[in-house]
């Protein structure tokens, strides 16, 4: 006997299977029985309504759930199609190493400091040019009181 001795449920529990209580297997008979009836009788009988509603709903749920895992494969398999596509583009995109080493830049020429004096010196100077040009164009004078 199982482990519910205590309640007064009789029933046994094998290694591979389960034995159901003499209720349940009542159930099942009486589920068997009507579901044997409905398929020998036409469908169009008022009796089995709620039997081949509860068919239509199952192998709708079942053929939903087949559907929605194709639909999942397939956006799978075009989601990595186009992320292959994409590395592709990105790979002609960006230049090989040998392209790279032909088209270096020099740094050394770019940065490098034209001309002879410090900075301080240069900043003067350019400082300097600004305020001739601006004062040897017409107009150039600020009026700071406002207009008369």
């Amino acid at each position: 006997m199982g482990g519910a001795e205590d309640f007064g449920i009789a029933f046994l529990v094998t290694a591979d299977d389960i034995a159901y209580t003499p209720r349940e297997m009542g159930q099942l008979e009486a589920w068997w029985n009507y579901a044997s009836r409905c398929v020998q009788l036409p469908a169009d009988a008022p009796v089995c309504d709620s039997f081949w509603n509860a068919i239509a709903i199952i192998v709708a749920g079942v053929f939903a759930l087949v559907a929605l895992y194709i639909i999942r494969r397939v956006v799978r398999n075009f989601l990595a199609v186009r992320a292959e596509n994409a590395r592709v583009v990105e790979r002609a995109r960006v230049a090989d190493a040998d392209t790279m080493a032909r088209h270096k830049a020099d740094i050394d020429k770019q940065y490098a400091i034209e001309g002879e004096g410090s900075v301080g010196e240069r900043i003067r100077r350019a400082l300097d040019e600004r305020k001739t040009e601006e004062w040897g164009r017409p107009g150039a004078s600020r009026n700071t009181s406002g207009p008369d």
